[in-house]
């Protein structure tokens, strides 16, 4: 089950409970993946598909949601996972009455059908998903050193919470997948990234980041300034 597969599937959880689904785009969605209605109710849902990892819900994927939340307009709140939650992130939850709900991937249900699509439009659309982009470019790069002007990477595992990896300088780290997604986003709306902008929105691990996703074919990599730009 991929993490788009797992938002339909929480978001079919509440489709039976007698709401309105609404899913968000893969880009752009300010970290609401599911909007659920009922009357005068409107739940802002955000779906994280960690088990089977080491990443797990913490305080403050808590905290960005309750701003989403203030943002859309919700009345109410829900962090759906099937990992673990940490301490402070209950804490924080409870504190601002949000709700987190255990609701587990099945890996046996059937992956949607491959339909055939009829637009050079919806082609796009399937090719430049993230979903896509990261099962056929980056799951790939797995046991993979890769190599640029300011050092190497060996990339030790790849999963759907992330990358880990050694550094240039003999250091295991991890990239967790929100920061990919965040900069793939970018590259699919606007058509660049930049380091800066990675830096302005992560820890500091821009340069893994520019580096692992220049290998995806159409993100061109610019040295100065470094960024990514999506040449499709």
């Amino acid at each position: 089950m991929t993490p788009r597969e797992y938002e339909e599937y929480v978001g079919n959880y509440f489709k039976e409970q007698g709401y309105k689904i609404e899913l968000t785009p893969q880009s752009g969605d300010y970290g609401i993946d599911v909007f659920a209605y009922k009357e005068h109710e409107k739940i802002a849902i955000q779906a994280k598909m960690y088990g089977n990892s080491t990443r797990k819900v913490n305080r403050q994927m808590i905290m960005e949601l309750q701003g989403a939340k203030e943002y859309f307009d919700c009345t109410k709140a829900i962090l759906a996972t099937d990992g673990e939650v940490m301490p402070d992130a209950k804490e924080v939850a409870s504190k601002l009455g949000i709700e987190i709900l255990i609701i587990q991937a099945h890996t046996d249900i059937p992956k949607p059908q491959v339909r055939t699509v009829n637009t050079q439009k919806e082609e796009l659309l399937e090719e430049y998903s993230f979903d896509n982009i990261w099962e056929k470019y980056i799951f790939p790069l797995k046991g993979k050193t890769l190599h640029n002007s300011r050092g190497i990477n060996q990339i030790t595992d790849v999963d759907w919470s992330g990358i880990s990896r050694i550094t240039s300088k003999g250091n295991d780290g991890r990239i967790n997948i929100e920061t990919f997604k965040m900069a793939i986003n970018k590259l699919l709306t606007e058509k660049v990234v930049t380091r800066d902008y990675i830096n302005q929105n992560s820890k500091r691990v821009s340069s893994g980041v520019i580096l692992i996703l220049s290998q995806v074919p159409f993100f061109k990599l610019e040295e100065k300034p470094l960024r990514l730009i999506f040449t499709k």
